[in-house]
This record gives structure tokens, sequence and C-alpha cells, in this order.
């Protein structure tokens, strides 16, 4: 990008800036509509998907039998194939296949949308900043799918098995709601899509001087608490969701306490070769002045 262009970035008035966020919104909401309408018409991969923890061939359901066979223990042997759903609204099952073409519209758009915040917000962003915030822009998507993965693969088919199957008296049958079982599914999800931002987050307030990797090791009980918290805020009520969620979660905190400390080196560095070029600016200053005064004298 060109100075010039920088330039005219930074000098674009209110008005202009909300000509661009028309331009940004109009261009999100056609991406968006053109991705649901692909999604509502193939809603037989879609909700596939969905229902895909439920069945006894889902990779995470074939992993845990091949582990209970081979420990010989029943108890790793997980059963969401015995959740039966039902539907008992008239336009149920029409708003499910909305509902999951949003969903899948959503996620695809995911990193698009992210790039539109980015050429929103960029003229804000000091001109030497810029390359750096593009890292933002490449790692969020991947943390965001890396979360959707985990909450799939992982958190889905656990939670559905433990709520699905529990029960508080032999006489009462679990029959799950189809919409209740779709938020369940989606719900852990994208708790855990947006637990693994936690690295991004760590790596912009360490960037900007708000955290240490001191501090995240000081009070590192507090922040087991808070993920604790958190995990218990963004999951289902069930302890199984939120210890899947707060392992992850304390994992990529330590995790960030590696990222701060590296932003530290690396600023320290900076610092270093900034204090030693003023420092030999200085002496060239001073080399300069002193060649000048015999020169005077002579004069």
């Amino acid at each position: 990008m060109s100075n010039k262009a920088i330039n005219d970035d930074a000098d674009m008035t209110f008005g202009e800036h909300l000509d661009e966020l028309r331009k940004i919104l109009i261009r999100v909401v056609v991406i968006f509509a053109l991705l649901f309408i692909v999604m509502f018409s193939i809603k037989g991969i879609v909700l596939d998907v969905i229902f895909a923890p439920i069945r006894e061939t889902f990779p995470t359901n074939r992993f845990f039998a091949w582990l209970a066979s081979v420990m010989n223990s029943d108890a790793l042997h997980i059963h969401p194939e015995t959740v039966e759903l039902f539907n008992n609204k008239m336009a149920g099952q029409f708003m499910l296949h909305i509902k999951s073409s949003i969903v899948g519209a959503f996620v695809v758009a995911f990193p698009y949308l992210i790039w539109e915040l980015w050429l929103f917000v960029k003229p804000a962003i000091p001109p030497h900043q810029r390359r750096r915030s593009i890292r933002y822009v490449i790692e969020t998507p991947v943390w965001f799918v890396l979360g959707l993965l985990f909450g799939y693969y992982i958190i889905a088919p656990l939670a559905v098995n433990f709520l699905g199957n529990y029960q508080v008296s032999d006489q009462i049958n679990n029959i799950i709601e189809v919409g209740s079982f779709m938020s369940t599914v989606m719900g852990v999800s994208f708790a855990a899509a947006i637990a693994f931002q936690l690295p991004l987050l760590i790596r912009l307030l360490s960037t900007i001087g708000i955290i240490t990797s001191d501090g995240m090791r000081q009070y590192r009980k507090i922040a087991v608490a808070a993920l604790l918290i958190f995990a218990a805020i963004i999951t289902p009520p069930d302890i199984v969701s939120q210890v899947l969620i707060f392992i992850p979660c304390y994992t990529l905190y330590e995790y960030g306490i590696r990222i701060a400390k590296r932003i530290e080196i690396q600023k320290a560095k900076e610092e270093a070769k900034y204090q030693a070029q003023m420092a030999a600016e200085r002496a060239q200053a001073t080399a300069e002045e002193q060649t000048d005064e015999p020169e005077k004298g002579d004069n």
C-alpha cells in the first residue's frame, strides 16, 4: 500500500466511514444469503452433519467402542445412538431446516466476515501495525475451526451420551425434542470455538501491555476459577461438557503464557535495537560536533 493510500484511509471523514460500513454490510449480506441458499438446498448433507454424533459410525463413538473392547471396560463405551428424537411442533422440522442452514452459512462465511471486519477497522490501525494485524485475520478463523471441530467431535457426542441417557428414575424415559438436541450439539461446538480464541486474546492483551507472562503465572489460580465459571456459562448444565471445555481452555491458557513471554522477548529486542540506534545517532552527532569545533578555531 502506498503512502498516499494510507493517508487517504487515515483522513476518511465520518460520513465516508459510514459509507464504507454500508458497502461492507451489503457484501456480507449478499455472501451470507448466497451461502444460506446453498445450505438450504443441501439439507440432507447439513442435517447429516448435525445428527452424526448419535450414530454408531461417528468417529468418536467408534473410538470409544474400540477403547472399551481393548480395556475390557463397558464404562468407556458411550451409547448416544440410544437417544430417541421427536418433533412436537407443526413447523418444527421446517424451522430446524432454517436454523441448520443459518448455522452452516455462518460457519462457512466466518473467515470472510473476519476479513471484512478487518477492512473496516484497518484505517484506524497505525500503518506500522497493519502487517502484524493480518496475523489475527488468518489465525482467528483457524482457531475458530479447531475449536468447532473439538466441540463437535469430542464434546458433543459425550454430552449427548451423558444428557440423553441420564436417568433419575427407571420410570422416566428420555425422548429428546429435536430442537433441544440440535441446540446442545451446536451449543457445545460453538462454545469450544469461542474458547479456542483465548490464545489470540492473550496475544492482543500482551502486545498492548495489559498482561504479562509473570502476571499470568502469579494469578494462575484466579484464572483457573475464571475458566471454570466460563466453562459453566457457555456449556449445557452437565459436568462432562464443563470439564471438557475447561481442559482445553486451561491448556490454551498455559500456551498463552508462552505466547506472552515470546512477545516480551521480542519487545525487549526491539527496545534494545532502538536504544542502540539512538545511542549510535547521539555518538555520531557528538563526533560531528567535535569535528566542527577545530574548524571553527582555525577560522
